[in-house]
């Protein structure tokens, strides 16, 4: 089978680039012919995919040989743009992962007419779709599921010592929460600036996940609890009385209000053994295997018949898809831009860190020196004290001495007096 998949953006290990490459993976794994389409594609993800496989030019598609496209991010319309088909026959798939993000959502309209099959990766995106006028009958929900290979259905042990985090954008009660943390468990963090592509064997690695979105999924197969919160709060750990409402938000912690980093240290603590338990009890694990779900995808017999007049009606989109697609790249651009400038400021601030720190040992050093200089200058002014002292008493001394010195000459002179006299008298 033909597979062509069209994505707006093939760069970061998030989201919707994750899900891209775990479909790519499936088809490859079952000997399918596999292309991707692509308006934007980096590092480090790209990494991943055979290059031969990433096409970033429509010239380079032929849909006439396409039996099946799995449709992201409103692009399905931009492969007309150039070329106006006599007649296809595709099984079309049109992807929709949040139920709030235009991008997800503006190719609906044409979408809808092309009488395709909708997907949404949760019970809240179908809510929404059904809101602008898709049939509910025609909407699958992926739950946003994960390959098989995590699946694991061995108990795990309850003690907790090593904790995962997850996470693109760390709020910072979760920040807080892991420096208490820390000083009982390791804790690891991966994510944001420092990307990691997850795996079975990272996620068995650790007790518990603190993490929202695909995490979840994988922690549900391989019964590893999870800690389900990130910026937009969340519901703690999953458990009977809060999984369903996690699971219609599609555990990305809408629906739940925020906690202060002593509840999250609390309840990590207190509530890991019934989570644990929760987890290892956790029997719907086949909802959230990619493979059972793509069974379903490959078992749709129906297919989307669109003739020249159809795909004329798709023109007037193509501007607004380039429009969107211009527009983010310009956020990318913007972002990089801003994550460099964040780099700098925190370079800049390290460095000032350091210099501070420097300085400080350095004043602490002058301190010590002034010390001991002063010890020195004391021991100096009172040998000068005692030298001076000595001199003042060799010079009474002397003083003296001179004194006596001259009373001796005197009585010394008067004694020669004396015997002289005594001489002349006993003479005479």
């Amino acid at each position: 089978m033909n597979v062509l998949i069209l994505t707006n953006h093939l760069a970061d290990l998030c989201g919707s680039e994750i899900q891209v490459l775990e479909l790519y993976n499936y088809f490859k794994n079952r000997n399918h012919n596999v292309k991707i389409y692509v308006n934007i594609m980096d590092y480090p993800i790209i990494k991943y995919f055979d290059k031969n496989d990433l096409l970033t030019d429509v010239e380079q598609i032929n849909l006439e040989i396409i039996d099946l496209v799995w449709s992201q991010h409103c692009l399905f319309a931009s492969l007309f743009q150039n070329r106006i088909y006599k007649e296809l026959h595709i099984k079309l798939i049109s992807v929709h992962l949040s139920p709030y993000e235009m991008l997800e959502l503006c190719s609906v309209p044409y979408m809808k007419l092309l009488k395709c099959v909708f997907v949404a990766n949760s019970l809240e995106t179908k809510d929404k779709l059904i809101s602008l006028g898709v049939n509910n009958d025609n909407i699958l929900v992926s739950g946003n599921c994960a390959p098989s290979e995590y699946l694991n259905n061995l108990p795990k042990k309850k003690s907790l010592h090593n904790i995962l985090v997850v996470s693109n954008h760390v709020p910072q009660e979760i920040m807080e929460a892991i420096n208490i943390l820390s000083e009982k468990y390791q804790i690891s963090v991966i994510g944001g600036k420092k990307p990691v592509l997850v795996n079975p064997e990272l996620i068995n690695k650790y007790d518990m996940i603190i993490t929202i979105g695909k995490t979840v999924q994988y922690g549900l197969l391989s019964g590893v609890p999870v800690y389900c919160y990130d910026h937009f709060g969340g519901p703690g750990f999953l458990n009977h009385e809060n999984f369903e409402v996690a699971r219609y938000h599609n555990f990305s912690g809408r629906g739940f209000d925020k906690k202060t980093a002593k509840q999250i240290t609390i309840e990590i603590e207190k509530e890991f053994d019934l989570a644990s338990k929760f987890f290892n009890e956790y029997s719907d694990k086949n909802h959230f295997l990619l493979e059972n779900f793509m069974d379903k995808i490959i078992n749709q017999k129906d297919k989307c018949l669109i003739n020249q007049e159809v795909q004329q009606t798709l023109l007037p989109y193509i501007a607004m898809e380039q429009k969107i697609s211009e527009l983010y790249i310009l956020i990318r651009k913007l972002g990089k831009q801003a994550s460099y400038f964040s780099l700098e400021v925190e370079t800049t601030t390290k460095e000032l860190q350091t210099t501070t720190n420097t300085l400080k040992q350095k004043e602490k050093d002058i301190e010590i020196f002034s010390t001991e200089l002063k010890i020195v200058t004391e021991k100096i002014t009172l040998s000068e004290e005692k030298i001076i002292n000595e001199k003042n008493e060799k010079q009474r001394l002397y003083k003296k001495y001179r004194k006596y010195r001259k009373f001796l000459k005197i009585l010394s002179l008067i004694l020669i007096l004396f015997i002289f006299s005594t001489i002349l008298l006993l003479g005479t």
